[in-house]
């Protein structure tokens, strides 16, 4: 059955002004007062946490999934049998941020047969290889790995990892910069050090790859010649936009900004986006100022916050892990036609990004209660996302006959945005029946301070934040649960105490109470239960 969420945006006119004028290529915008309902139709399920998508010049859809399995999907089918299957070599226990990350087709795939992954594997290492595909379209050699590239990193965490090919036929990657959170080692400023950058890569000759020779950074002893741009921290997804080489980057960020970063048409390579001197536009304030680099910095063109801020107006984003998508060149809704769409791990909402004669601003399109981990499109440039818990749904104009404005048509409305009184609501987003429901994450508690109850790596992660910044309040591991029926977390950072312990234990099922309270005694979360099974981590109020 299909089914949609919904959303509202404004309908908006485009010119795209094609003159370079100091080497900025920018989309100007008009706008008038129709308003356009979209939906998010539901294509297929049942895929494993996946984490991007990409087509081979037809109309298949080609999905990544963490584990090291790709697999197709065609006219809404999930195909029984993996396009390629590497789970063997791939590591994705360590961290959440591991795995199967990207996927790019070679632009003469019609005639060589060749695509490229990148994966991490045991060792933290980001790999980069490629593999041809058999005489089978739906299914590739896997004994045609070829190794390309290899960038030892320090940690299971910021791998980026995605690949793109652009219009100049060389081969893009984002490479994290492979720390902790804070990344003490600055590796993206460093020159002669793959890591917290995008390389760029002439793959057409014999492996493993020739440097092009206008990059920027070629002829430079100190430097890497494979390096396009730095300064990045986790660049997880990246694209060009229709028909030229400008070029969007959405970099994860650290403890309070997520950021956009924009690379026009005609500025080349060479650019340095800032981490870790900035985050967003705000210094980092332990960052060695010896260790700045001579040349201008790269502000983001657009960065939004990890907390709403006081008197907040729903104009901007909320999030945790900005994940960066397309500008739109589609022909079903031609009023998004030339806007960039993202949207973000922990809210889930799709946004449009753009740029007139005030400078960039951003709207929200639709809004989700999903983990978005891709926003992705197809051959024709029309618009999708992926989600955790193994979805695909494609961006559509919402149905008309929808008289409650939900986004689903009346005859199919099993699962609307409101609570469902047909429906038990036991764990997750309150008043919402479990069939319709989302449990994985919750942005906001009643308090300011707890900003996020997250089910993150195995375990259930309590991010918080304060006057002195965010970070991880409390880390209750699931095991260490189990095994006391209790647990007791201190953060110094926020002077927090959270206390989980038993409260039931039935059909498998073991129930916590979770409090959290200041050395004052004054109770910030005292309505917190935390669901430990066999089958699934969950979270409700207690009441």
């Amino acid at each position: 059955m299909t089914s949609y969420t919904k959303g509202t945006g404004t309908r908006i006119l485009l010119a795209i002004v094609s003159a370079l004028l100091s080497l900025t290529a920018a989309l100007t915008l008009g706008q008038d007062s129709a308003q356009e309902f979209y939906a998010l139709d539901r294509i297929v399920g049942g895929l494993k946490q996946p984490t991007g998508m990409s087509y081979a010049q037809d109309d298949r859809l080609f999905i990544t999934e963490r584990a090291g399995r790709i697999m197709i999907v065609e006219r809404g089918k999930r195909a029984r049998r993996p396009f390629l299957d590497i789970s063997e070599k791939v590591d994705a226990e360590e961290s959440f941020e591991q795995g199967l990350l990207g996927l790019a087709f070679d632009p003469n795939y019609a005639d060589n047969g060749y695509f490229y992954i990148s994966y991490s594997d045991a060792s933290f290492t980001l790999r980069l290889e490629r593999y041809q595909v058999s005489a089978l379209p739906t299914v590739a050699l896997p004994g045609s790995s070829e190794l390309l590239l290899s960038v030892p990193q320090a940690s299971p965490l910021h791998k980026g990892g995605h690949l793109r090919f652009g219009p100049d036929g060389y081969l893009y990657l984002s490479v994290g910069d492979g720390g902790l959170s804070e990344d003490q080692s600055s590796t993206g400023q460093n020159s002669d050090d793959l890591r917290g950058k995008i390389l760029r890569l002439d793959v057409s000759g014999a492996p493993p790859y020739a440097i092009p020779p206008d990059n920027p950074f070629r002829e430079l002893p100190d430097y890497r010649p494979e390096i396009w741009l730095m300064g990045l921290r986790n660049p997880w997804k990246f694209s060009f936009a229709p028909g030229t080489r400008a070029l969007f980057i959405a970099d994860v960020g650290w403890s309070s900004f997520e950021e956009i970063n924009y690379l026009p048409a005609g500025a080349g390579g060479g650019g340095n986006f800032g981490w870790r001197i900035f985050e967003g536009e705000a210094l980092v304030a332990d960052y060695p100022p010896a260790s700045q680099p001579a040349a201008a910095l790269i502000a983001p063109v657009y960065a939004y916050p990890h907390v709403k801020p006081f008197g907040y107006d729903g104009s901007v984003p909320i999030g945790c892990a900005v994940i960066g998508g397309h500008v739109y060149r589609g022909a079903a809704m031609p009023e998004l036609q030339g806007l960039y769409i993202y949207s973000d791990y922990c809210h889930g909402d799709l946004w449009t990004l753009w740029q007139d004669t005030e400078g960039w601003q951003s709207r929200k399109l639709i809004e989700t209660d999903w983990n978005v981990t891709a926003v992705a499109e197809d051959i024709d440039g029309e618009i999708y996302i992926t989600t955790i818990d193994g979805v695909i749904h494609k961006l559509i104009h919402a149905p008309d006959n929808d008289k409650d404005f939900d986004g689903v048509p009346n005859a199919d409305d099993n699962c609307p945005l409101v609570a469902n009184p047909d429906q038990a609501d036991h764990w997750g987003k309150m008043g919402v029946g479990d069939a319709c429901d989302q449990d994985f994450y919750y942005s906001k508690v009643a308090t300011t301070e707890v900003k996020m109850f997250q089910q993150h790596h195995g375990a259930f992660h309590i991010y918080a934040c304060n006057g002195a910044g965010c970070g991880l309040a409390a880390n209750l591991d699931p095991q260490t649960l189990l095994a006391a029926g209790a647990q007791h977390e201190r953060s110094e950072q926020f002077a927090w105490n959270t206390e989980a312990e038993i409260a039931s234990h039935a059909d498998g099922q073991t129930v916590f109470d979770v409090k959290i309270y200041d050395d004052a005694g004054v109770y910030y979360v005292d309505d917190l239960q935390l669901l430990v099974s066999a089958e699934a981590l969950s979270w409700r109020y207690a009441g």
